[in-house]
């Protein structure tokens, strides 16, 4: 499932590619100029820059079992840039504006915020790694922000292994009622 996972968070970037190059271009994402730092386990590996190393790492560490190693990568990947594009603007001299308006100077800066989709992922990613990990509570709260943020793909999250030690418990259930309720005429009234 961890590739899967891999092989859809490539695709959600928009790269089509094959599995040759999905095995060739994971390693080479996460190992592009980045800073190492240590794993639980002893083991440096590459400090990802962007939400989308971080994940491709994270999903890495997560087929390879460092399953906590991957839940810090991707909460560190919920504060780093994404790939939506905005511009901060901040104002830099006080009083009317050197040219004329109301304000005074105004400075904008570029950066990089994460998308909706990116945050489902990695909502969707951190209950995955905390399910391995047999956290319930946390699990299901990360299910729900990734919910809360538009993932809606709940056979999905019926059917993920990553989740599977969760399945059935009384907060994924309760979750998944508020969520999912399939009451009504083929699940269309809730």
């Amino acid at each position: 499932m961890v590739m899967k996972k891999l092989v859809t968070a490539l695709l959600v970037f928009g790269q089509t590619t094959d599995a040759f190059s999905i095995s060739t271009m994971a390693p080479s994402i996460s190992n592009n100029s980045m800073q190492l730092f240590s794993s639980n386990n002893g083991v440096s590996q590459p400090e990802p820059e962007s939400f989308r190393e971080a994940e491709v790492l994270g999903l890495r560490l997560m087929q390879e079992g460092q399953i906590e190693d991957a839940l810090e990568v991707f909460q560190k990947g919920l504060r780093l840039p994404g790939s939506r594009k905005d511009i901060i603007r901040t104002q830099t001299l006080s009083g009317p504006s050197p040219v004329g308006g109301s304000a005074g100077g105004r400075e904008g800066k570029v950066v990089q915020t994460l998308d909706e989709f990116e945050f489902q992922a990695a909502h969707y990613n951190i209950a995955c790694a905390y399910g391995r990990l047999d956290r319930v509570v946390e699990s299901c709260k990360s299910l729900e922000n990734a919910f809360d943020f538009g993932f809606d793909n709940y056979a999905t999250v019926r059917a993920d292994p990553d989740l599977s030690l969760i399945h059935g418990t009384m907060e994924f259930d309760n979750l998944m009622e508020r969520y999912d309720s399939k009451k009504g005429i083929f699940g269309l009234f809730k």
